[in-house]
């Protein structure tokens, strides 16, 4: 993305020592074990994240945003006291577990403050990803074991600030995130506990591996190719796309096939576009394969249902493949039909059981597979309740995930709040070769 240069001040963000805040009682020592689906290798990935919240209108308390977080973190870790822990791989299965208690570990909390005002970065609408970096919790993944959340806020001269977390996908997935954020910002608004309380029971999505050590069948990677790649030259781009226009597009498929039996999701609709665009823009030979996975959730799979505050991974992805001569005969009502037909099989309990036993294969004989091109649903993040604890809801939501992930997974979030003809709306985000970019963006552009 491109660096904002708006201000003529250049920016400089001030970290403060880095404090580890701990539960608010004392945790016996023990260990938790992780689900098949946390455990998987690739979701040991570091997710980080910047909620922008603008300067609130006088009238309020001298409270400042640091010290209500910081209070909120400790009681939040009354209950959610997994996040205080160490998640480290162990060498036997090579499975994730969760080392709490006995006053150790905690969660890394953070306060730093920036010399401009959230106005002159835009608040941090398109920013570069390494400035970003700048107002989030110096965190990663380390073999030696690593905290599973971290916190940081960032205060600016304006009033506003930006709450910067990290949390790995290992220990939750974008609905876990969202209960977990607004138990934060709930506890920090006031309230004594969080809405929704947390449930931990990660053993209801354990798989059984194969037996005698057979290596399971993986799927094989695409085999389309680009003129574009490889390259070292990636931009990212969020592309905005309104209300009305996302209304359109589902009229246009709706005339294209009847599917009054099964409802039409805006995620499905923009996943089909932007299939279609992203293959366009990239020039794929016409004879390659091509694949679009889809996150879907298995929360109603289990038998009984995974309950609300149960914040691990409970998503499987579901891939569909078609040569790239396909994905340009076929419509987006065809593509829509594809897709549903996934999701559905993910419903599946026998073929869930499939997954979770491929999955822990994967894990114990460490496994590569070779990444395919995914789309997730982001829109999620934060909307379990409100994340005003006096400033308002964050104008923006910006997500910084590593590189290499950001090449292979984009994703549909919430539309920001900058713009009041985005009411409604949606924001893709996705990475491509610069020189592909150009065209992405003008397919997916046509639709507003």
């Amino acid at each position: 993305m491109p660096t904002q240069k708006s201000s003529s001040i250049p920016l400089m963000v001030e970290k403060k020592l880095t404090e580890m805040v701990k539960p608010p009682k004392h945790i016996p020592s023990h260990t938790l074990s992780l689900s098949t689906l946390d455990s998987a290798p690739y979701n040991e990935v570091m997710y980080k994240m910047c909620y922008v919240f603008k300067s609130r209108n006088v009238g309020y308390d001298d409270n400042q945003p640091d010290y209500l977080v910081r209070e909120a973190l400790s009681v939040l870790l009354g209950y959610y006291y997994p996040l205080s822990g160490t998640l480290k791989r162990r060498d036997t299965d090579r499975k994730l577990q969760l080392s709490c208690g006995s006053d150790g570990g905690g969660v890394p909390f953070t306060v730093a403050t920036a010399n401009v005002e959230l106005s002159s970065l835009k608040y941090l609408e398109n920013i570069d990803s390494n400035m970003a970096l700048k107002f989030l919790p110096e965190v990663q993944v380390d073999k030696d074991g690593y905290p599973p959340f971290a916190l940081q806020v960032t205060k600016f001269k304006c009033g506003g600030f930006i709450l910067g977390v990290a949390l790995p996908h290992s220990m939750c997935d974008g609905y876990g995130e969202g209960h977990i954020m607004c138990a934060l910002t709930e506890l920090a608004g006031g309230k004594n506990m969080p809405t929704v309380m947390p449930v931990w029971e990660r053993e209801r999505l354990v798989g059984r591996p194969k037996e005698n050590d057979q290596v399971p069948s993986l799927p094989q990677g695409d085999t389309a190719t680009s003129p574009y790649l490889p390259t070292d030259d990636w931009v990212t781009e969020k592309i905005s796309i309104r209300a009305e226009s996302v209304r359109r597009l589902k009229e246009a498929t709706l005339r294209e096939y009847d599917f009054s039996n099964d409802t039409l999701t805006t995620f499905e609709i923009i996943g089909a576009y932007l299939w279609k665009s992203r293959v366009k823009a990239l020039s794929l030979n016409r004879d390659g394969v091509t694949s679009l996975g889809l996150a879907v959730g298995i929360r109603n799979t289990v038998n009984p249902p995974l309950p609300d505050g149960y914040y691990g991974n409970a998503y499987i992805d579901m891939y569909v493949s078609l040569t790239v001569k396909e994905v340009e005969a076929f419509t987006i009502s065809d593509i829509v039909k594809l897709l549903k037909k996934a999701k559905r099989k993910a419903q599946d309990k026998d073929y869930l059981q499939e997954e979770l036993a491929i999955t822990e294969s994967i894990t114990s004989m460490n496994l590569t597979m070779k990444g395919r091109f995914c789309l997730t649903d982001w829109r999620n993040i934060g909307i379990f309740g409100s994340m005003d604890f006096g400033w308002g809801e964050p104008v923006n939501i910006v997500p910084v995930v590593p590189p290499e992930i950001a090449r292979i997974v984009s994703m549909v979030m919430p539309a920001s709040r900058l713009d009041p003809l985005m009411v409604g709306g949606v924001q893709v985000m996705i990475t491509l070769p610069r020189a592909a970019m150009v065209k992405f963006k003008e397919e997916m552009n046509s639709v507003n």
